[in-house]
């Protein structure tokens, strides 16, 4: 009988008693509340380190641990996290769809974690799920929450097109660092976090990682090089789907437009992907030509198509 990861994952941690107090007030019909309440809970967070990687539950998912100093995630705190990321729920229901127990899958610019609980869950016990996250200051965070799932790696290297010692651009706002600065102080101001670049190619071939069978892949404006270092992976007849994010303000960052990724990828023969946009619900329509501004990109290779 197959096991899914969620029964080996260890059980949620009750909240901090404060962080309880402020999801109620969150909660509530209290007047104000609605602009107040996130203030007051991301001004506590500020002095109280129990309010700076608190545990919060979704779903039947191993808890993702969040830092309540950031503004996204009161919205998780009061349990309607998808009214502030609807894009995350159109990502998850491809996720769904494609990714199957025992598969080996890439969560490449992980973040805090959310995507990785919900692939865990997918691949179930006899999967594995590897998530790329190169942003030290978030790391801790994303530790947390792996740590509650036995089928999932952390690995804390940026992928790109070359191995190299490199610096993240990270703006107030750290859930979107990135090799390259294209925020423009709009997230706040930016800063620099030391990391390390690798190929995906090289960490396959080396025997450090085993080929994936779906990579999801966002990592604001990066997503080229991500590409252009793991040809070998990619331009293969086992290659793998590949869901990733095609926006114009960071693809800009890095000096390319917002088909860059998806042009490489056509190029690619032995895959032979076809691509769709990921539209509401996670409803795919052919990728004849990118939304001008942001996309989700779903790359299907020939192989996977029958």
């Amino acid at each position: 009988m197959q096991t899914s990861a969620s029964t080996l994952a260890q059980p949620a941690p009750k909240l901090p008693l404060l962080a309880r107090a402020l999801r109620w007030y969150l909660r509530s019909d209290v007047k104000g509340q609605t602009r107040i309440a996130p203030k007051l809970t991301n001004l506590a967070a500020r002095y109280r380190s129990d309010l700076q990687i608190v545990p919060i539950q979704i779903e039947d998912w191993a808890p993702v641990y969040m830092d309540l100093r950031q503004p996204n995630s009161v919205q998780w705190l009061k349990g309607s996290p998808w009214d502030s990321s609807p894009r995350e729920v159109e990502e998850q229901a491809v996720m769904r769809r494609f990714v199957k127990p025992g598969d080996v899958v890439f969560d490449i610019g992980a973040n805090i974690g959310l995507h990785t609980a919900l692939l865990s869950k997918l691949v179930g016990a006899t999967g594995k799920v590897y998530a790329f996250e190169p942003n030290s200051e978030i790391g801790p965070l994303l530790a947390r929450t792996i740590a509650g799932m036995p089928n999932a790696t952390l690995i804390p290297v940026a992928l790109s097109d070359r191995t190299a010692k490199s610096v993240l651009y990270v703006p107030g706002l750290s859930e979107v660092g990135s090799l390259a600065d294209w925020t423009a102080g709009e997230y706040g101001d930016t800063h620099l976090v030391r990391c390390k670049e690798r190929t995906l190619d090289s960490m396959i071939e080396s025997g450090v990682l085993p080929k994936p069978r779906f990579i999801k892949c966002d990592v604001e404006g990066g997503e080229l090089k991500v590409f252009q270092g793991a040809r070998n992976c990619l331009d293969a007849a086992d290659a793998p789907v590949v869901l990733f994010e095609a926006n114009v303000y960071t693809s800009r960052g890095f000096g390319l437009n917002v088909s860059a990724a998806k042009r490489f990828l056509q190029s690619l023969k032995r895959a032979a992907f076809e691509f769709y946009s990921v539209g509401g619900g996670g409803e795919l329509s052919p990728a004849t030509a990118l939304h001008p501004v942001h996309s989700n990109v779903l790359a299907v290779p020939e192989v996977r198509r029958h």
